[in-house]
């Protein structure tokens, strides 16, 4: 009994210990649980079917550029504090990518608001000043003036002079003057004006009737004169049509302007006459890069249309009010002119333009530049 006993307690522990070992090589050379074939197809289904990010396609060149650049800088700053070289990259606020954005461009003022199509200009590789400018200037010019169809009304006679005198008028002219400009077109600037004429006129009048009874006595002709110093304030307006080919251009410019002047005549008597002159004129010039600042030089052709016609009424001893009326004109309106203009920077800027019709007329106009 014992000895059964014994038997039977010793293939109780031989089973448990070959249940143990079967259990333990069972689970070493298992194979891993294969995937549920449903549910990969439909993981597959819906990464296909989903859409891509198009975030970074909602940014332009320059947006790109600039969020390019701060992404740079931002990894620069990131390697400098942790000396790490595989550290993130950081992505851009959208605080800080808008703030970099509004920051205006300091050569490109012109696109605030002038000139239209400046952008599409520079595009194509042409340089543009500043839009807005402001120019004082100095005139000083002498001329010749021709008089004609001059009359004389005494009483309800009127007396054409021209056959009974003959008259040569000799002008100089002084003029500060502030203008005010605007490109509003790459091509196409206009401006206006304002400022102080001083006029100096000189007149030498002879009478025929006078000459021919002195020249029988024998005696030499008798020329009156008669000066009239005009001042008054001068304004207008004009235009400037501009075109180029590499470094050369041409300038079309027509200006016209009304100088409100008054000046004493004979016998305390005042003139009050409207001036108006209307000048129209070609350059065509030379552009050159010097360093830092450009040189331009120029020649052309200025037409000048001063005619006017000049009045009063003045009170003469014994003949009473007496009126009178003559038209006076440039004797030749065609002058030669030569220029030019020194851009020290796209600000500051310097001007002289001279002229000559070789016949009476000279003038120089120095002038300093403001564009911004």
């Amino acid at each position: 009994m014992n000895i059964l006993l014994r038997n039977v307690h010793r293939v109780i522990i031989i089973s448990l210990f070959l249940l143990f070992i079967c259990s333990f090589s069972e689970s070493a050379g298992s194979e891993p649980p294969q995937p549920d074939l449903a549910s990969a197809r439909l993981q597959a289904a819906e990464s296909y079917n989903r859409k891509p990010d198009l975030r970074p396609s909602l940014f332009d060149n320059e947006e790109s550029s600039t969020m390019m650049k701060w992404r740079m800088s931002s990894i620069d700053e990131k390697k400098e504090e942790t000396n790490d070289p595989r550290a993130p990259e950081p992505l851009p606020s959208p605080a800080l990518f808008k703030a970099d954005m509004a920051q205006p461009n300091p050569e490109h003022k012109w696109q605030l608001l002038f000139p239209f199509f400046g952008d599409e200009a520079e595009k194509r590789g042409h340089k543009l000043p500043y839009a807005i400018g402001v120019t004082t200037g100095f005139y000083y010019g002498r001329r010749h003036i021709k008089a004609s169809n001059a009359k004389v009304a005494i009483a309800d006679f009127t007396i054409p002079a021209d056959k009974l005198t003959k008259i040569k008028v000799k002008s100089r002219e002084k003029n500060w003057s502030v203008r005010l400009d605007a490109w509003i077109f790459p091509f196409l600037s206009v401006y206006a004006l304002g400022g102080y004429t001083r006029q100096y006129t000189e007149a030498a009048i002879n009478v025929d009737l006078l000459d021919r009874i002195r020249s029988r006595r024998g005696a030499s002709r008798k020329e009156f004169s008669v000066k009239v110093d005009l001042t008054g304030i001068t304004y207008g307006g004009g235009m400037t049509l501009v075109g180029g080919y590499k470094n050369y251009f041409a300038a079309l410019d027509t200006n016209y302007t009304i100088s409100a002047l008054q000046g004493d005549l004979i016998f305390g008597n005042r003139l009050s006459p409207d001036v108006r002159a209307m000048l129209c004129s070609i350059r065509l010039g030379w552009r050159k890069l010097l360093g830092v600042s450009r040189l331009s030089i120029w020649a052309g052709e200025t037409y000048w249309d001063t005619t006017n016609t000049i009045k009063g009424h003045p009170d003469i001893p014994v003949l009473g009010k007496v009126g009178f009326s003559l038209q006076e004109s440039t004797i030749k309106p065609w002058s030669t002119h030569i220029g030019t203009l020194i851009e020290i920077t796209k600000t500051f800027q310097f001007m002289v333009d001279m002229g000559s019709n070789f016949s009476g007329l000279f003038c120089i106009t120095p002038a300093f530049i403001y564009r911004f």
